[in-house]
């Protein structure tokens, strides 16, 4: 930018509303009487800038600090707004000339700073002179503070704000100067006035005590204090300023605050008839007294706007640190239910591995007398010829498969053909597993032969029907008995702590065990198993058969929440719609279909095995797919559930510890969670960290 004054030409612009308007006599005042700007008149709204083309020369770059317009344009806001469209004006200072008392339509003007003085009618020539021009030294200021035109017309350096009046310009003056000048002015009309030196801890002033005397601390330093229900409060201290006392003085009221040296203090004393005296007698002293009053009082401000300031930042500081404290007791608690849940468990697994070693014995002995009563009774029978019937029906029950009712039904049918359509006969002979059509016209025979000898013997089907109901407590027992053992070596294998990889683990076992220990959970889900050829893998055992727990457990309660939900929604729905007569049917996101949980496992390459349970419940919200893996994640709702999972998030650091992957895919209907895991299990063994807890998911 140019430094030239001569490439410039400053205009204060007058908007007149028309030959009526005040603002004429505004233009009339100022001509001649500013001059270092000229003054340009224009009428109305449209296209004022085209009144600066003339006076502005070629060469020359129209600068316009000042607008001067009145209220007769219409409203304040919406003219600046209109004006300040003309890029010449875009950054002029206007001054609102007006003759009302009050005006609501400055707001916008004000807030963005286009407003720039207020002038009321009527005014006087040279205040309305000295105002113009003080806009013409600010905005040169302003915008042209480097130019050599701002310092030729405004005066002083380049870089030096423009200067207020006497006063004003008194209160940018250095404290220790206005100071020193009060104490002459004091020393001039009181004489000289003796130097008081005090050490630290001497109070001036004291709180709720009368005030006689103003201190003017010329060196060291005042600390201002309060007592409070709360204790001693500092509010002061740098910003005390030089005069203490004087405002409870100036207020005839006792002292506000406690004020006590801090340092060792140079002051001199003032009492209240020695400052009415000076002030009455040298009106410039009582200037620069209201300088110095004025300064202690900003530097007060200033430091209490700090401290709401800071109070607000602290506020703000201490809430958060509340919600961080809140959210740290709220982690600690779930922590503690979590280490309780711990303990249970980890005492569980020891009741656990106790209650299946006492079992072991009693139910090895069971099994061994149900295999001796099964032989020896084989051997009694088998011992006479006339009780061979009695034996076959003992060995047929001992081995028979269990039958479906209609099964049974469809052979009790097919038996009465040979019993002469006697159906309760034909369904003793299919209780005994006597199905053969010979073997029933000769057990007929002999009963007919024992019925004409009126023997008082038992019959022989009697004898038979024993047999059968013999071999068939035998194989019960035996069931019964296996079926304790199967469940005392899952059960001992859920309970094995895992503190390093077990080689040679079969997948389809370790999932049996977890499906034989939790199929009172599942009765209302039909298990599908797809297994495929799987080699053995080195694993962590117990750990994988808390994942298998977990998403069998969280699959079966899914389908019987949409259940429950179901029912639910139909119960409201015919309540709530009685006259219709019909009984609303809400199907489930799986339609018709049986509620299945479905257990497939693969090969997908040679160095990893793959594991996906799937249902056809609900199915996840997609927005809560990516949370569900976060701890202490929900989507029970508030449910309680009694259960032997984990929850999601401490299954995914068990398929972690393995090295493996978990991966979810859900729509409504079909939920799969895929788990893959490499078949020479984890490189390095992780610190056996991972316990069982409760389902939260």
């Amino acid at each position: 930018m140019t430094t030239n004054s001569e490439k410039y030409g400053l205009h204060i612009l007058v908007v007149a509303a028309d030959e009526d308007d005040y603002v004429l006599q505004a233009a009339r005042d100022l001509e001649g009487h500013l001059p270092n700007a000229d003054v340009t008149v224009v009428y109305g709204l449209e296209n004022p800038a085209d009144g600066l083309s003339n006076p502005c020369e070629e060469d020359s770059e129209c600068l316009v600090p000042g607008v001067l317009i009145t209220p007769r344009l219409g409203n304040v806001d919406a003219v600046i707004a209109k004006l300040k469209e003309y890029p010449v004006l875009s950054r002029a200072g206007f001054v609102l000339l007006t003759d009302q008392e009050r005006h609501y339509d400055v707001a916008d003007s004000i807030g963005d700073g286009s407003l720039v003085s207020v002038v009321a009618v009527p005014w006087t020539q040279p205040a309305l002179v000295e105002q113009i021009n003080s806009v013409i030294d600010r905005w040169l200021h302003t915008y042209l503070p480097d130019a050599e035109i701002t310092y030729s017309i405004a005066g002083g350096h380049p870089y030096d704000e423009p200067r207020g009046g006497d006063l004003l310009y008194g209160l940018d003056t250095p404290g220790e100067q206005v100071q020193r000048v009060l104490l002459e002015g004091i020393e001039r009309f009181l004489g000289p006035r003796p130097r008081m030196i005090l050490p630290p801890g001497v109070d001036l002033t004291r709180q709720g005590v009368s005030v006689d005397a103003v201190y003017l601390v010329l060196k060291g330093s005042v600390a201002l204090h309060r007592t409070s229900q709360f204790g001693d409060v500092l509010l002061h201290h740098a910003s005390s300023g030089p005069l203490i006392g004087l405002m409870s003085l100036a207020r005839q009221q006792r002292a506000l605050f406690t004020s006590t040296t801090t340092t060792e203090v140079e002051l001199i004393r003032l009492s209240l008839e020695q400052l009415e005296y000076v002030l009455q007698q040298s009106p410039d002293t009582s200037a620069n007294l209201a300088v110095v009053a004025i300064q202690a009082l900003t530097q007060r401000l200033v430091r209490a706007e700090y401290l709401h300031i800071e109070k607000n930042e602290l506020a703000e500081q201490l809430e958060i640190e509340r919600a961080n404290l809140e959210r740290a007791l709220e982690e600690l608690r779930s922590t503690r239910e979590q280490l309780v849940d711990q303990t249970k468990f980890a005492m569980l697994g020891e009741l656990s591995a106790g209650i299946a070693h006492e079992l072991n014995n009693p139910v090895a002995a069971l099994q061994r007398s149900t295999q001796h009563i099964a032989q020896d009774l084989a051997t009694v029978l088998g011992g006479r010829s006339d009780l061979e019937d009695a034996l076959n029906a003992l060995e047929r029950t001992l081995h028979a498969r269990p039958r479906s009712t209609a099964e049974d039904r469809a052979l009790v049918r097919e038996v009465m053909k040979h019993t002469k359509g006697d159906r309760a006969l034909a369904k003793r002979f299919v209780a005994a597993e006597i199905t053969d059509p010979d073997d029933i016209k000769s057990l007929m025979r002999k009963e007919r032969f024992h019925n004409r000898l009126r023997g008082k013997d038992a019959s022989p089907t009697a004898i038979v029907e024993a047999s059968a109901n013999i071999g068939r407590s035998v194989r019960n027992s035996t069931v019964a008995a296996n079926r304790i053992t199967d469940l005392v070596s899952s059960l001992k294998a859920y309970a094995r702590p895992d503190t390093s990889p077990i080689e040679g683990v079969d997948l389809h076992e370790n999932i049996e065990d977890v499906l034989r220990l939790t199929s009172h959970r599942m009765r209302g889900a039909t298990i599908e198993r797809n297994y495929g050829e799987l080699p053995k893998i080195r694993c962590y055992p117990a750990r994988l058969e808390q994942v298998w727990t977990n998403l069998l457990v969280n699959a079966s309660e899914a389908l019987e929440d949409e259940v429950e939900a179901l029912a639910k929604a139909e119960a409201y729905a015919t309540s709530n719609h009685p006259e219709t007569g019909e009984i609303p049917k809400f199907l489930p996101a799986r339609g018709l279909e049986e509620p299945k949980i479905t257990i497939t496992t693969s090969q997908p390459d040679s160095d990893h095995v793959k594991v996906v349970i799937t249902d056809n419940g609900p199915g996840i919200p997609e927005a809560i797919v990516e949370k569900i893996m976060e701890p202490h994640f929900t989507t029970k709702g508030g449910q309680v559930r009694f259960g032997l999972g984990m929850g999601m998030a401490i299954s995914n650091s068990i398929v972690d510890d393995h090295e493996g992957t978990l991966s979810i895919e859900s729509k409504p209907g079909r939920t799969s969670i895929s788990i893959v895991l490499p078949i020479e299990g984890p490189r390095q063994d992780p610190a056996n960290q991972t316990v069982v807890e409760d389902s939260e998911n």
